[in-house]
């Protein structure tokens, strides 16, 4: 994935509803390739490390990392995909 590419994409991923960052990461070396949003370059090691537990046969998963839900995909290319997701507050009841 060429620069150029990869900074189009992490915009695009940014629109996404929810979406509070994502990164794309080389699997096999653990090295950030870009990153928006809260996500930051240093996420790439952590999530390169719980991909290899956390995705299924598909190569999807999901993480909880920070206060994120953090959405894996690896794709035949070896790129990682990480989108960090607002977690849901819990519903408050009014005791009512």
């Amino acid at each position: 994935m060429e620069s150029e590419g990869i900074s189009r994409w992490l915009d695009k991923a940014m629109e996404g509803e929810g979406v509070a960052g994502a990164v794309l990461v080389n699997s096999s070396t653990g090295l950030c390739l870009g990153a928006r949003g809260v996500a930051t370059e240093a996420d790439a090691t952590f999530l390169t490390v719980a991909a290899r537990r956390s995705l299924d046969k598909r190569a999807i998963g999901a993480v909880a990392y920070r206060d994120f839900k953090v959405l894996l995909s690896q794709l035949d290319s070896g790129v990682l995909v990480a989108v960090f997701k607002e977690r849901k507050a819990p519903e408050a009841s009014d005791g009512s």
